[in-house]
């Protein structure tokens, strides 16, 4: 399998104006609408609901989401509630516990950590895809600049 390709404005490489009128097409026919990122799935627990409501607002404004990235951006704000959930119970409890073993007992990481950090993990994962790191953020803002210089320059010539 290739390597994931790279949205037009993102391309560093010489090209035909043929082909960066293709990509281009190619482009707008992949956006989709998104009507359906208003209301969270229903499925999403009300740790989960807030965090889809805080982030939809600022997502819309920078429109790299659709309606067929609803998944993506639901398994984000489902590892945020779990990572929540988890790292308030290890504000109440030890970092290390006492584990009984066949040979006695040993002083072992709370199991709840790796909990944690599981679930840190899935959102950053997740976050990725949906554009909430500021590496995929920037390059959103680059393909939106890219665009409005293209539309300038096809009707001012400059």
């Amino acid at each position: 399998m290739g390597r994931p390709r790279k949205p037009l404005a993102l391309k560093t490489g010489d090209m035909k104006i043929v082909d960066i009128q293709k990509r281009q097409q190619e482009e707008e026919a992949v956006k989709t609408n998104s009507d359906q990122l208003d209301t969270p799935p229903d499925w999403l627990n009300e740790t989960a609901c807030r965090e889809w409501d805080r982030l939809i607002v600022d997502l819309k404004k920078i429109d790299i989401l659709g309606n067929l990235d609803i998944n993506n951006l639901a398994g984000y704000c489902n590892a945020y509630s779990m990572y929540r959930k988890a790292s308030e119970e290890l504000d109440n409890a030890d970092l290390t516990v006492k584990k009984q073993t066949k040979t006695g007992e040993r002083i072992v990481i709370n199991p709840l950590i790796d909990v944690q950090k599981k679930y840190a993990e899935e959102m950053r994962r997740f976050g990725a895809l949906c554009g909430l790191t500021f590496d995929s953020r920037l390059k959103a803002g680059i393909m939106k600049v890219e665009k409005q210089q293209d539309e300038i320059y096809e009707k001012f010539g400059i």
